[in-house]
């Protein structure tokens, strides 16, 4: 019993479940059949992935009685499947439910409407309430409420009955659940509102699937009387202001599942509770119309509701963007019977319908080539892909075309085949956002189903189906850091294909998260990383101070230099001298444990992940195995080192390039593939680059002339970077889009498709300021008049706009945006961070020489 002083408010407190409870097991009895579950298990999020704190540590909570329920009906559905010539999908007849120990479950013994397993249980809805049986005076006794399984912790000897239990045990629960339900379903159970696709939608609406289920035929209540007292204001029910949502009040249960959505899936805190008693409704902000709020348009609560209280306007209509015969468009009822789509919700098909489409290969034909935008995977449904990567210098001659008259084919870097039990093919380039890493051509006849990235996510957000394709993307993530590492580049192909095939199972795969450090200075030197995506902070400190501030990105290598102990003091040695000593060292080791041939050197920088790092990590043992056995990737390494090293002393002697090197990681301006930049010691202001940029857009996307580039920005060196999108490497625009509307370029440039809703969501997510939101006129719509009931305003919804390098359809082979061309002063550059960095540093290397 707590006191009154109880920091948690209550009279009786539960013992909080600790991490040791994860070892202990408690067995209850579920409708006549035993189960054993965890005591505690550790808190998930929506993903499935176990949520850690600051410390690293897990956050256990009590193991509930829907837990075990859902344990118990997975090992009856695995016992029904093993019993001798019954099928899988076909539980045993009615006779089972009578035997000890396997009740008749034709379906999962537990309804539920407002609990979802990776949501927060509220026990609302009080559908999947149960009977408890204890033991008392040597006699089990019902405890003296029914209960909510989705809160209530197992009990070890805990016997539970629900409403699928035969007999007089589960009446109780039958009766109590079939009056709830038929409570909800008259007053809450109504078609979508339109211009919602009320007949697509209604077999999705889980209440109208649980009362079905109780065979609910009408109800025995009515609730059309005054309310008393009457509101003073009266509220209208239905809410459209929004542009892609409706919001029907009449039809809320007040589940809180959109609020849990909003809160603990997507952390934008924008739903919640209004109102007492018979006014309580869902708002949004302080119960201000959708459309007025905060609300991003993300969906997630319209996904998550179990009724017909949130749906959508089919307005964001995609359009496959290909004239191919080959292609068709997958609709909503074709996804939901597919097993790979078994846990993506069907509400979210149906919304997302387009970003699915069928494409029928023949023989011969290219799915895709290295180098294009990977805006998509691909699913293998029949037949088999043939998978072609080339080196990077063949793509930049050309490897088809005219050219294979002229000159000699290029070796591709390797081939090899996947098929149906492959399950997926070209998910890294869709999930990263990076162009392909290879061609795509279909041996056979085949079938594919091409789905966008927004498709893809909502499928690895299933725990089994992300378990599966975690494994396919780590091997494949392995495979494409050894084929664009720096270290390998130039290697002969022979001894490039040993060289993967010895480190291919000495890889691991590791994930860095933003601002983390993996590498300290100081530190032994225990592992190498190759470096996949993201880019890697690296400081160089003495005496307490960083005084060298360097980056590195995709195919870097972080951390040889430890690993070989090369110390600075050699950097002014030759390759051959230092070559000459670890080879040496190592050839004249006999014993198989190379660890005491070079001595374990030190870390000589920190390194932390400027944003998301994906690597592949070796370890100390198996890199000196590969620099005794690859003796040209020993050479490679130690020029890399060597390199570096110089580098490094001469930013340390030299002030200003040390501190061009910092200022050009804290503008972020390594992420640039297409700066645009402005010449401050050549541009007269004429703003000629701006005018230009409107006139080569005029009104074609929004109806009326608007600009994708301000002449403003920060300086570096001699130059302005200005207000202009700049294809970053990982464009945090992309990520989370609702509709898919934005996506790559032939060109690496952004491109904003026409069904965007204007959400604003890819805006706020650039740190950069770079894209615009703007009224688009061609396509304004029709929201109600707050100020007069019953009529409605037209209204131009805003849409996204940003640079595209006047080529966002990819027609030609070597975009010349118009704000470079126009320039009368050749003050104006497309270039690379790299390229900047170059000249800046270059300008300020001759500056100290002069």
């Amino acid at each position: 019993m707590a006191t009154f002083d109880d920091p948690d408010g209550q009279l009786v407190r539960l013992d909080a479940p600790t991490e040791a409870d994860y070892e202990k097991e408690v067995t209850v009895e579920i409708d006549g059949r035993k189960v054993t579950v965890k005591q505690a298990e550790p808190l998930r999020g929506a993903e499935g992935n176990v949520i850690l704190d600051l410390e690293g540590r897990t956050t256990p909570r009590h193991t509930t009685v829907f837990d075990a329920a859902v344990r118990a009906y997975e090992e009856y559905r695995r016992d029904c499947a093993s019993e001798k010539g019954r099928p899988t999908a076909e539980p045993p007849g009615p006779s089972a439910a009578q035997a000890p120990g396997a009740p008749g479950w034709r379906e999962f013994p537990i309804p539920v409407l407002c609990h979802q397993p990776h949501m927060k249980p509220v026990a609302v809805c009080r559908l999947c309430v149960v009977h408890v049986y204890g033991p008392a005076g040597g006699r089990w006794v019902p405890e003296r409420r029914l209960t909510p399984a989705c809160q209530r912790q197992v009990k070890d000897g805990m016997r539970i009955f629900t409403s699928k239990a035969p007999g007089p045990e589960g009446d109780p629960v039958r009766k109590a659940v079939r009056v709830l339900i038929e409570m909800l379903a008259h007053e809450h159970l109504k078609p979508a509102p339109a211009p919602a696709p009320a007949a697509e939608l209604a077999p999705f609406n889980e209440l109208k699937q649980v009362a079905d289920r109780c065979l609910l035929d009408g109800s025995r209540f009515d609730f059309d009387v005054m309310e008393v007292p009457p509101p003073a204001r009266p509220r209208s029910n239905l809410d459209a202001s929004s542009p892609v949502f409706l919001v029907d009040h009449s039809a809320c249960i007040l589940c809180d599942r959109c609020a849990r959505a909003c809160d603990e899936i997507k952390a934008y805190h924008i739903i919640g509770r209004s109102g007492k008693g018979p006014t309580t409704r869902i708002g949004f902000d302080l119960d201000v119309p959708m459309a007025e709020s905060g609300c991003v348009q993300c969906g997630e609560c319209m996904v998550s509701c179990p009724t017909t209280a949130i749906t959508f306007k089919p307005v964001a209509t995609v359009k496959p963007a290909t004239g191919a015969r080959t292609v068709e468009l997958l609709t909503a009822a074709e996804l939901i019977v597919d097993p790979m789509l078994a846990g993506v919700p069907p509400k979210f098909l149906l919304w997302q319908e387009g970003l699915v489409v069928r494409r029928r290969l023949k023989a011969g034909e290219i799915l895709c080539r290295q180098g294009e935008p990977g805006n998509s995977a691909f699913l293998i449904k029949s037949g088999r892909l043939g998978m072609i990567a080339w080196p990077e210098d063949a793509l930049a001659s050309g490897v088809g075309g005219l050219r294979r008259w002229f000159k000699k084919p290029p070796e591709p870097l390797g081939r090899f085949q996947v098929g149906p039990a492959d399950v997926i093919v070209g998910e890294m380039a869709c999930v990263s956002g990076n162009p392909r890493s290879g061609d795509l051509v279909a041996v056979e006849d085949g079938e594919v189903w091409e789905l966008r990235r927004n498709v893809l996510d909502r499928i690895l957000r299933s725990p089994a189906q992300r378990a599966r394709f975690e494994g396919i993307y780590r091997k494949r993530a392995l495979d494409a850091v050894l084929q664009s590492a720096e270290v390998f580049q130039g290697l002969p192909p022979d001894e490039f294909g040993r060289c993967v095939e010895f480190l291919r199972p000495r890889l691991s795969f590791v994930r860095v998260s933003p601002g983390q450090v993996f590498f300290k200075q100081g530190d032994p030197a225990d592992s190498m990383c190759l470096v996949r995506l993201g880019h890697v902070r690296v400081a160089i400190s003495q005496f307490g101070r960083e005084v060298t501030v360097l980056f590195s990105g995709p195919g870097t290598v972080i951390g040889e230099m430890g690993l070989m102990a090369i110390p600075a003091a050699e950097a002014l040695k030759s390759v051959d001298e230092i070559d000459r000593v670890l080879s040496n060292a190592l050839l004249g080791s006999g014993a198989a444990d190379l660890s005491s041939a070079i001595p374990t050197g030190r870390r000589s920088a920190t390194c932390s992940a400027l944003d998301h790092l994906e690597m592949a990590r070796i370890g100390r043992a198996d890199f000196l195995e590969m620099l005794r056995a690859f003796g040209s990737v020993r050479r490679r390494l130690i020029q890399l080192s060597v390199d570096r090293l110089r580098g490094d002393l001469q930013f340390a002697s030299e002030a200003s390039l040390g501190e061009a090197r910092r200022e050009y990681v804290a503008q972020g301006l390594y992420q640039g593939q297409s700066l645009l930049v402005l010449d401050l010691t050549r541009c007269t202001r004429c703003d000629l680059c701006t005018r230009a940029c409107v006139d080569q857009h005029g009104s074609e996307t929004h109806g009326v002339p608007l600009t994708r580039l301000v002449r403003e920005g920060l300086r570096f060196g001699d130059y302005l970077v200005a207000t202009a999108c700049r294809s970053c490497k990982d464009a945090y625009c992309m990520i989370g889009c609702p509709v898919d509307a934005i996506h790559r370029g032939r060109h690496k440039q952004i491109v904003i498709e026409n069904h965007c809703i204007g959400c604003g969501l890819c805006a706020r997510n650039c740190p950069y300021g770079n894209i615009f939101m703007v009224p688009n006129e061609l396509q304004p719509r029709d929201v109600p008049d707050p100020d007069r009931p019953g009529r409605t305003l037209r209204v131009a919804q805003p849409k996204a706009a940003t640079c595209d390098l006047c080529d966002a359809a990819g027609r030609i082979d070597r975009p010349v945006p118009r704000c470079v061309y126009v320039c009368p002063h050749d003050a104006a550059f497309r270039m690379t961070g790299e390229q900047l960095l170059e000249k800046v540093t270059g300008m300020a290397a001759q500056k100290v020489k002069g």
